[in-house]
């Protein structure tokens, strides 16, 4: 299936939509390479997304003849790879081909190092060169300097709305007012991105529309960086995919992770996608671990261009799915957290590591489900919480039971402990008391010493018990005291 962007691409400057102040300056702009030289041989287009720029470019090309060669300046950056294509136009112009359009598509991401040298090669042009980017004030200022400058307006949501009423009458289909206008609204003016929401719409069921739709406020961006990934077999390009993307590296891999089965066609392919992609979680674990998140970049790497280049995709349009793993976890927040106090509890109060306390915990839910008695001397020992016990049985009417008799136990507890607090002693009196006691104690054992002989001492120090060390404390041991 042909993709809705491409399809309803306007072929003549006049179908585009809302941009008549710019197109006038293109079109005079062209006319004057037409009849001799004009004043800068580089237009500059320069605009939000999806205002109409590439679209131009393609539809003046129709409408005057010429042939489009197209570089994209985040794959070809440097001086020599644009060099070699505007010298590969100049050849064919010679040989009498069809006049060239050079179209230079993001300029705002041409490298420094190789402005100025684009610029010189805007000075001895012999065809028309237009660039495109969405932040002006981005492009090398040596370069800005050799371009006319044209802007593009955003486009409001009318313009959006009159534009997929267009192409919903040529497919001769219909969906819901509400739907049209959120899509709309949601876009901010990228009429390309809202054409591919609406083809989406087209093409499911409105449900499943509208949860895509909700993601769109946040993970907009995050569409088009899989579109990135998964759109093209350039690795340079791939690698692109996260520049600007407001999202942690390990939470873009989730989503990575969740499209791979629709987009690759062969299992062995599906294999090195995710061969690249578990490399990327080692390096995105290791950085966790140490500290080091220079480790980063080659988690980056291996999730965009490794997974870019691992096989044949599916061409055509293509739906991305939000991760249902994202879903998940956020539903098994409290259920996490509650796991994680009661381990803490355990590792604490029975002065153990995770691993044990997690094997602990197991046990844990045997005896809560079994013996509701012992239970209840576990909560009380370990400072369960209600919601802790019910966590750890999952019979309801047994939580209740166990939380009653854990409850009376403390109350026992409260009763053991003397009523009338002990007469306090002056501290005065404590420190002689305490000063006597010594002074005893001394006199007695300086006594006994002089009484003994060598001999005996030494006997009586082979035959004392040596002292064994603190063992760690294990569930069962706790289970064998009466």
């Amino acid at each position: 299936m042909l993709p809705w962007v491409e399809k309803y691409r306007p072929r003549r400057l006049s179908e585009i939509i809302n941009q008549e102040q710019a197109l006038e300056r293109v079109r005079a702009w062209i006319e004057a390479w037409l009849h001799g030289r004009p004043k800068k041989k580089a237009l500059l287009l320069a605009g939000p997304p999806g205002s109409g720029k590439t679209t131009t470019v393609y539809a003046l090309a129709h409408e005057y003849r010429f042939e489009v060669i197209e570089l994209n300046a985040s794959d070809e950056r440097t001086y020599e790879k644009i060099e070699r294509y505007v010298q590969a136009a100049y050849t064919m112009d010679i040989l009498g081909k069809r006049r060239k359009l050079i179209f230079l598509d993001e300029a705002d991401n041409i490298e420094p190092s190789g402005a100025k040298e684009i610029a010189k090669l805007i000075d001895k042009a012999k065809n028309p060169i237009i660039m495109a980017a969405n932040k002006y004030w981005e492009v090398p200022r040596e370069i800005r300097e050799k371009a006319e400058l044209v802007e593009y307006k955003r486009l409001t949501q009318r313009d959006i709305v009159k534009a997929l009423l267009r192409i919903l009458k040529a497919e001769r289909l219909e969906i819901p007012k509400d739907l049209l206008y959120e899509i709309a609204k949601r876009a901010s003016g990228d009429l390309r991105a809202a054409i591919n929401d609406l083809q989406t719409v087209a093409i499911g069921d409105y449900e499943d529309a509208k949860a895509i739709l909700a993601y769109r406020d946040v993970e907009k961006t995050v569409f088009q960086a899989l579109g990135l990934v998964f759109g093209s077999d350039n690795a340079k390009k791939a690698k692109m995919a996260m520049w600007n993307l407001d999202m942690m590296p390990d939470e873009f891999l989730l989503w990575v992770d969740e499209n791979i089965p629709y987009i690759y066609l062969r299992s062995e392919e599906v294999a090195r996608a995710y061969d690249a992609i578990s490399r990327a979680d080692i390096y995105l674990g290791r950085a966790t671990r140490t500290g080091n998140y220079s480790l980063w970049k080659y988690a980056i790497d291996m999730m965009t261009a490794g997974v870019a280049v691992a096989g044949t995709k599916k061409r055509g349009f293509a739906k991305f799915y939000p991760p249902k793993s994202l879903k998940m976890l956020a539903e098994s927040k409290e259920e996490r957290s509650l796991r994680d106090s009661i381990l803490k509890k355990i590792m604490s109060g029975m002065h153990m590591g995770k691993l044990e306390a997690i094997e602990t915990m197991k046990i844990l839910r045997t005896i809560f489900e079994n013996n509701l008695e012992l239970a209840a001397h576990f909560t009380v020992f370990l400072g369960l919480g209600e919601k802790e016990v019910a966590f750890l049985t999952t019979d309801s009417e047994k939580a209740g039971t166990i939380w009653g008799k854990a409850l009376a136990l403390r109350r026992k507890l409260k009763e053991m402990r003397p009523k009338e607090e002990e007469r306090e002693i002056p501290e005065g009196e404590i420190e002689e008391i305490e000063e006597e006691e010594v002074e005893v104690e001394e006199e007695a054992e300086e006594g006994e010493e002089k009484e003994k002989k060598p001999e005996e001492k030494r006997r009586e120090e082979k035959e004392k018990p040596k002292e064994k060390k603190g063992r760690q404390v294990t569930l069962f041991d706790f289970i064998g005291k009466k």
